[in-house]
Formats: C-alpha cells, structure tokens, sequence
C-alpha cells in the first residue's frame, strides 16, 4: 500500500510540473486575434514563431499574449535577443 501511495506522489509530481511547462510553449505558438475595431492605445505584443521575434500589434488583442517585450523575450526565446541586444549596442 506504501508503495503505490508514493507511486501515486510521484506521478502527481511530474504531471503538475509537465502541466506548469506547457503553457509558455503554447503562448509562443499561438496566433492574437484581434475582435472589431480598434479602439485603445494599448499595444499587444505576441510572439511571431515564423520570424522569431516578438512583436507588436497596431492594437491589444482579446487576448493579449504578453505583458510587455521582455516578457515575450524571455518566455520565447531570450538567447536570441540577449546576442541581437549586444550586437545593437556595438554599433
């Protein structure tokens, strides 16, 4: 009985941790759509996977993706754009 109660532990660790990883992955991928006009000044930021890079849109979506730049950056693909910063800043 021990043993299936810590098998039990166990795979309810690694689900809840699988699960915690999963969302950042899907939110890179995932297109904004953008419902009637637009109306607001606030910007929305997504990832575009087809680029690699995190963009801004004219408008903030229905969902907006990220926060702010960083945020996109960090949770899509910071390496990228730690070395794009740097070579920026040389020139």
């Amino acid at each position: 009985m021990q043993f299936l109660c810590i098998i039990f532990i166990l795979l309810s660790a690694i689900y809840t941790i699988e699960a915690r990883s999963r969302p950042a992955v899907d939110i890179c991928n995932r297109q904004p759509t953008i419902n009637g006009l637009c109306v607001t000044t606030t910007l929305g930021i997504y990832y575009d996977a087809e680029t690699q890079r995190c963009k801004y849109m004219g408008c903030s979506s229905s969902k907006k993706l990220f926060a702010s730049l960083e945020d996109c950056e960090k949770i899509c693909n910071s390496k990228r754009h730690t070395r794009r910063r740097a070579q920026i800043s040389k020139t």
